[in-house]
């Protein structure tokens, strides 16, 4: 649906010259969740500016359907956008509110009151088509600047972190409704968070992006539990950063070694790299606590803390090399005793740096 390629853009001229994005492509399937994901000052929500024609590329070019976009006016794209502040109008009722784009496009009255009680069943808010918007609540709300971006029944639907100002229990029933309308529509989303776990939870696929450049593109699991880099490692839910030797590729197989155990094959994204240190990604869950003398331990290190969280606990353990590395575990083991760690090799990543 949505086509990227080798996009630039800079804010200012000269040495005083901000480059927000630096050559990124990437390509959006139609119909599909798609999020763009990141801390503050990625390039995130100028990319999607960019795409909803509020900003301007520098270089390079952006296509809807094979058709360059990158330079029409934003009323002359197939694109609607909902806002982080939903930009509702406060003195109108929720049916105005969500037909006033019609309205702006000179429909039949007959369509547009067709299609605003399309959208207010759609949204589940048809019991409050003559409210006021200032006396809804804030997930009422945010459904009425949905229905409304939804009615003109745009190509590309862009969300620029439109959950950040709800409260917690708020925003997860939302991260629902937002699949849920996405399913229900086909309408491409592309949305744009810094929540992690909004992005896990919610994405058919994700772009990881940081300091303007795309860094990873893939499904929620293959960000999740296949890292390529040591950003996205520590950037993607929990994990641990341990240390071990490259010694040689087998394949698409990295043979590694911890400190002077036996020699074992990993994944690597990268078969290029040199023999010699490297580092890899290990997910608290993934670990096993076993005795230190277990013929299957890779790992080797003292339990120095422990902290319970209900459903279990969580162990920290101080590795020989010095490195320190969470498991989670049912029963932990006693403070100061000598255990060892073992994981199913597949779970195993080298990183790029």
């Amino acid at each position: 649906m949505i086509e990227v390629k080798n996009v630039t853009k800079r804010f200012g001229e000269g040495e005083f010259a901000l480059t927000a994005l630096g050559d990124v492509s990437l390509s959006i399937p139609e119909g599909s969740f798609y999020t763009l994901l990141g801390p503050s000052g990625c390039g995130k929500t100028t990319l999607l500016r960019l795409i909803a024609g509020f900003e301007l590329p520098t270089d390079g070019e952006i296509l809807l359907d094979g058709e360059n976009i990158g330079y029409l006016a934003p009323h002359k794209r197939p694109v609607n956008t909902v806002f982080q502040s939903y930009a509702l109008f406060p003195h109108m009722s929720v049916e105005r509110n969500v037909g006033f784009g019609l309205e702006m496009l000179k429909r039949p009255k007959a369509e547009i009151d067709n299609t605003i009680a399309e959208m207010l069943e759609l949204v589940q808010l048809g019991e409050f088509a003559a409210r006021r918007v200032d006396q809804l609540s804030g997930g009422q709300q945010q459904r009425v600047a949905l229905a409304r971006a939804l009615a003109p029944r745009p190509k590309v639907l862009l969300l620029d972190e439109p959950l950040s100002a709800l409260d917690l229990k708020l925003r997860k029933g939302m991260q629902s409704e937002l699949k849920r309308l996405q399913h229900e529509t086909g309408i491409t989303f592309v949305f744009v968070t810094h929540d992690q776990g909004e992005a896990l939870a919610m994405s058919d696929h994700i772009a990881i992006m940081s300091a303007g450049a795309l860094r990873q593109v893939g499904t929620p699991e293959e960000i999740y539990t296949a890292p390529t880099s040591r950003f996205v490692a520590d950037f993607i839910g929990d994990t641990n950063i341990v240390n071990a030797e490259l010694l040689a590729f087998e394949g698409d197989k990295a043979k590694i070694r911890f400190n002077d155990g036996s020699p074992l094959l990993v994944n690597a994204a990268d078969t290029t790299l040199n023999p010699g240190p490297v580092h890899l990604a290990l997910r608290p869950e993934t670990i096993r606590v076993v005795d230190e003398a277990d013929d299957t331990a890779l790992l080797k290190g003292e339990v120095i803390d422990s902290t319970y969280f209900g459903a279990g606990s969580q162990m920290l353990v101080r590795l020989d090399d010095g490195v320190e590395v969470h498991a989670q575990v049912v029963v932990p083991r006693p403070m100061g005793s000598r255990v060892g760690l073992e994981c199913d090799t597949d779970m195993l990543h080298i990183l790029e740096d």
